[in-house]
C-alpha cells in the first residue's frame, strides 16, 4: 500500500494516455499514411505531433515521449536507425523549452514550431542521400519540401489533441 501512496496517479495516467496517443499516431503514420502519396510523397506528422507534447506538458515530458515515439519509428520503419530516437526527444525537450521561456502556448507559434520540424526532419532524411548515395540535392529537397507540406494537415489535429490531454481545455462560461 505504500507503493501505491506515491504514484502520482493523475500523472500516471496522463503518461498512459500520451503513450496511447503515440502508439496510435505511429499505427496511423505506418499503416495508413505510409500507403497514401501525394505528388509521390508520404505525410510523415509525428514530430509536430512530439512538439505539440513539449510546448502543452514542457521539456522534459516532451524528451521523454520523444524518446519513447523515436524508438517506436525506429522500429516500425526502415531506413534512419538513429535519427528519430535523437531528432523526437530533441524536438519534445526544445518546444518544451521554447514554450516555458520564450513563445506562447498558441495554435499559431505550435504551427510555425511544427512547420520547421517537419521541414528539418525532412531535410534530414535527405541529408545520407546526398551526402553518401550521390543523389542530387534539387530533387531531394523538393521532395523533403513536398513531404513537409503533406505533413501540415495531419499536424493540425494533433494540437489540439495534445492540448485536451494536457488538460488546457477552454472554459465555458
Amino acid at each position: 500500500m505504500a507503493i501505491l501512496e506515491l504514484i502520482n496517479l493523475r500523472k500516471a495516467r496522463k503518461a498512459i494516455g500520451y503513450l496511447l496517443c503515440i502508439v496510435v499516431a505511429l499505427w496511423l503514420q505506418t499503416m495508413v499514411l505510409s500507403r497514401l502519396t501525394l505528388l509521390g510523397v508520404k505525410a510523415f506528422f509525428l514530430p509536430a505531433f512530439i512538439v505539440a507534447i513539449g510546448m502543452w506538458e514542457g521539456g522534459a515530458w516532451g524528451g521523454a515521449l520523444g524518446l519513447a515515439a523515436g524508438v517506436g519509428c525506429t522500429l516500425s520503419m526502415a531506413g534512419s536507425p538513429v535519427l528519430f530516437v535523437v531528432l523526437l526527444p530533441a524536438f519534445g525537450f526544445l518546444s518544451g523549452l521554447l514554450a516555458d521561456f520564450i513563445i506562447n502556448r498558441r495554435f499559431v507559434s505550435y504551427m510555425l514550431l511544427a512547420v520547421l520540424a517537419l521541414l528539418l526532419t525532412a531535410f534530414l532524411q535527405a541529408l545520407p542521400l546526398w551526402l553518401f548515395h550521390g543523389a542530387q540535392p534539387r530533387g531531394l529537397f523538393t521532395v523533403a519540401a513536398l513531404q513537409a507540406a503533406w505533413s501540415v494537415p495531419f499536424a493540425v489535429p494533433t494540437y489540439f489533441i495534445a492540448k485536451r490531454l494536457a488538460g488546457h481545455e477552454r472554459s465555458r462560461p
